[in-house]
């Protein structure tokens, strides 16, 4: 478990960071939200993201190690049906919806629709069924059918995730079965991840350029965490008005929009999510448009952290990390919930929103009850079925 959390830190460096941060050194930093460009504050950011999460890999290292690699525990190959349906059933709510930004921007809270999918988490049925599901399953075809579906419902998560799918599987026995194929898909991935960013971009009906100069811009942009830690830092250095941001990412605020994210109907004044306010808080946009237009910009944990502690910032990311390995351990014996800590830690660290990371954590947890209903009610239908024939056996025996 500690490899998988140090591998999901390190690619989160690597990705957002590190390769960003180099192809501005070598084209020049082109900012891609706005016109905007504070170099020493861009430089700040880099360091408050580089050196707590540095430090948090170097200590992990050196912490001692544990027979931390968890085996299969569940019989047969339950989970497969699980994930081939709840990918499905996605991409039909998704479509008759109005799409991926109608899901992001909360237009599905409340509905039926949203309260079944919040109990058929694929990406959660996707890990369980590789590495806790005693029968192996067709990798590639599950991947490629995740990845698909992804693309198809407009997010451009499709290939990155399975990136965790590789770092998470260093928590299980069953990962050396499945090592080589996800590698090979990776690597062959990667290449094609150019053009799953325009597709899923044309799927949220976003209009471009196609250039290639405008392309790199926007993919490494995307990519990178720091232009987006830049406004935050300069906004907070020099003193700006930030009243509406610390409303909005109160904690009040934040479980409001929890609550109305996982149960039925509208209990609170209906609102988009934190980070769907970026754009007001630090891109001059208006607030009623940024209320009904998606963006995916989003503050990263430190950089948050920064804004509301200051400089304590490094430390209570270190403490988190830590914390969140102690956590994993804890349960250690119960591979389900590992499945569901792991799948959220990327998330906490990237895409910072206490909204975000509660819903993920929430219908990852009430995918693993579904998931333990169905192998039960399976299992029960067996028992019954023995029962049957047996029954039907000992009456034609004369």
């Amino acid at each position: 478990m500690k490899n998988s959390i140090i591998a999901i830190v390190l690619y989160f460096l690597v990705l957002h960071v590190f390769i960003p941060g180099s192809y501005y050194v070598f084209n020049g930093f082109r900012p891609i939200y706005s016109d905007f460009a504070d170099l020493p504050a861009l430089i700040k950011s880099f360091f408050l993201i580089v050196v707590p999460l540095l430090v948090s890999v170097i200590i992990l290292l050196f912490l001692p190690k544990r027979d931390d690699i968890i085996s299969p525990n569940i019989d047969g190959h339950p989970i497969t049906i699980l994930f081939y349906f709840s990918v499905l059933f996605k991409l039909v709510v998704v479509y008759m919806t109005g799409g991926f930004a109608a899901a992001i921007n909360g237009e599905l809270n409340g509905t039926l629709a949203n309260y079944i999918s919040i109990f058929l988490n694929p990406f959660t049925l996707l890990l369980v069924m590789l590495f806790v599901q005693k029968k192996r399953s067709n990798i590639i075809l599950a991947v490629l059918f995740y990845v698909l579906s992804v693309t198809l419902s407009g997010s451009r998560s499709g290939i990155i995730s399975m990136f965790f799918v590789f770092f998470i599987g260093f928590s299980f026995v069953a990962f050396k079965d499945y090592k080589k194929k996800l590698f090979v898909f990776l690597k062959y991935g990667m290449l094609i991840t150019p053009v799953i960013f325009v597709l899923a971009t044309r799927m949220r009906d976003a209009e471009y350029d196609l250039s290639m100069d405008f392309l790199l811009d926007q993919i490494f942009g995307r990519m990178s965490t720091l232009e987006t830690s830049m406004l935050p830092v300069h906004y907070y250095d020099n003193n700006l008005d930030l009243e509406i941001f610390y409303d909005k990412y109160s904690v009040w605020n934040q479980l409001k929009l929890g609550m109305d994210a996982i149960l039925p109907g509208q209990i609170f004044e209906f609102d988009v999510m934190p980070n769907n306010y970026y754009r007001f808080f630090f891109l001059g946009y208006d607030q009623e448009f940024v209320f009904e237009n998606y963006m995916s910009v989003n503050l990263t944990l430190p950089i948050y952290l920064y804004m509301k502690y200051h400089y304590l910032s490094g430390l209570l990311t270190v403490l988190y990390i830590l914390g969140f390995y102690k956590l994993v351990l804890c349960f250690k014996k119960y591979p389900l919930f590992v499945i569901v800590l792991l799948g959220v830690f990327y998330n906490v660290i990237y895409f910072f929103d206490w909204v975000m990371v509660f819903t993920q954590f929430y219908t990852s947890l009430l995918t693993i009850v579904t998931l333990k209903f169905f192998v039960w009610l399976l299992e029960a239908f067996k028992i019954d079925f023995r029962k049957l024939k047996e029954e039907t056996n000992s009456k034609i025996e004369p």
